[in-house]
C-alpha cells in the first residue's frame, strides 16, 4: 500500500502538548512545530489505515533545507484512536528524549552521551535505551553482549561530515527460524549495517521479540 502525505492526519496539537510537558512553549507553523528560542522544528502525520490492520505515525525533524530527519512507528489496537495511542507511546518511548536532548539540549539522564571520533570529525553520540518486544513471558530477552560496540564499530568506519547523522536500527527474531534486520542510516537503508546487525548472535526463540535502537550524532 503507497502511503501519502495528503492522506494523513497532522497531529500538531499532540507535539506541542509533548513539548509543553518538557518545558518548551511553541510557536506552529504550517503543522510544524518550533519550540521558542530554536531553529529546529518537528511535525507528525498520522496515517490510520497505513495497512489493515496497523497505522502509522511519521514523525520527521527540520533541522535544515537540505536535512529532515524521519522516524516511523506503527500503531496496534481495535480502533484508530488505540494504534494513535500506541504509536505515539513508540516515538516517546524510543526517540523523543534523544531528539530533545541531541538537537533541542535538553537534559536527560537515561540518555547514553558519548563523544566519538569519526575520521577526521568528533561528534557526540546519543543513544537510547534499546526498545524491547519480547512475547516470551517466562525468560528476559539477551541481547548480545557485543550489540552496542557493534554499532559503535559501524558508524565509526563510516564518511561523515554533516552536522548531524541518525541511524535507526531494527532486529526481530519472527518464529524461532526466520529473522528480520532494517536499518537506515540518515532516512536511507543502509545495507551493510542490516548485515552486520542480522550477524550477531542473537538467541533464537519460538516466541517473537524485537530490538530497536536510534542513534544522534551531532558535530562538536
Amino acid at each position: 500500500m503507497v502511503i501519502k502525505k495528503n492522506e494523513a492526519q497532522i497531529i500538531t496539537p499532540l507535539l506541542v502538548e509533548l513539548f509543553k510537558t518538557h518545558d518548551f512553549e511553541s510557536e506552529e507553523y504550517e503543522g510544524w512545530v518550533i519550540p521558542n528560542g530554536t531553529d529546529y522544528a518537528m511535525k507528525g502525520y498520522w496515517y490510520p489505515q497505513a495497512t489493515e490492520n496497523t497505522g502509522q505515525l511519521s514523525i520527521e525533524v527540520f533541522i535544515n533545507s537540505e536535512m529532515i530527519m524521519v522516524e516511523s512507528f506503527s500503531g496496534l489496537g481495535e480502533s484508530d484512536q488505540e494504534k494513535l495511542k500506541n504509536a505515539f507511546a513508540s516515538f516517546v518511548h524510543h526517540d523523543f528524549a534523544i531528539l530533545l536532548l541531541g538537537v533541542w539540549n535538553k537534559k536527560f539522564t537515561s540518555i547514553t552521551q558519548e563523544s566519538w571520533q569519526i575520521g577526521e570529525e568528533n561528534y557526540l553520540a546519543y543513544l537510547g535505551e534499546e526498545g524491547i518486544i519480547n512475547y516470551d513471558k517466562e525468560k528476559t530477552l539477551e541481547i548480545p553482549p557485543s550489540y552496542l560496540q557493534e554499532i559503535k564499530t559501524l558508524i565509526s568506519q563510516e564518511n561523515l561530515d554533516k552536522e548531524f547523522h541518525w541511524f535507526t536500527f531494527f532486529y526481530a527474531n519472527l518464529n524461532g527460524l526466520d529473522t528480520s534486520a532494517e536499518v537506515l542510516k540518515d532516512n536511507i537503508k543502509w545495507i551493510a549495517g542490516e548485515t552486520k546487525i542480522e550477524a550477531l548472535a542473537w538467541k533464537r526463540s519460538n516466541h517473537y521479540y524485537a530490538v530497536r535502537q536510534f542513534v544522534v550524532l551531532k558535530k562538536l
